[in-house]
């Protein structure tokens, strides 16, 4: 029996995306892509007190990708940054339901790019970061 590409998970988070768009007065812009491919996503994020307040994403690509991006805002979303940076491979790919090998990029460019914005943060001690052009 042949495995299907999309599973319904992302099939619905594709069709109906949580957290689209972007929020004014972001303390994280964080942005990038994959040129391969053609997969592109901005994330804006809130920060308080240490923990990711509120998370938003824009982007343009596939259905693996977009639904990767939605359900990754859920998994970050209220957790502390330190916490959201650990969010593993495995465990965004558990959540989407199984991807093939070939469709790895799509899936883990929004975990690549939000972790790369975090970092970023990080380091500029907790100031407004901007991060653009991350290339997976």
């Amino acid at each position: 029996m042949k495995k299907e590409i999309y599973t319904e998970i992302i099939l619905d988070l594709y069709k109906n995306p949580v957290n689209r768009g972007k929020l004014e007065g972001a303390d994280v812009e964080a942005q990038g892509g994959n040129p391969t491919c053609g997969d592109n996503v901005y994330f804006t994020m809130k920060i308080g007190e240490g923990k990711i307040q509120d998370i938003k994403f824009l982007g343009s690509g596939c259905a693996i990708s977009t639904a990767a991006e939605s359900l990754l805002t859920e998994m970050a979303k209220g957790k502390s940054v330190k916490h959201a940076k650990k969010i593993s491979d495995e465990q965004l790919l558990g959540e989407l339901g199984g991807i093939i090998q070939t469709r790895m990029k799509c899936a883990l460019l929004g975990l690549n790019v939000l972790k790369k914005g975090l970092e970023a943060y990080e380091k500029s001690g907790g100031k407004k970061t901007v991060v653009k052009g991350i290339i997976i």
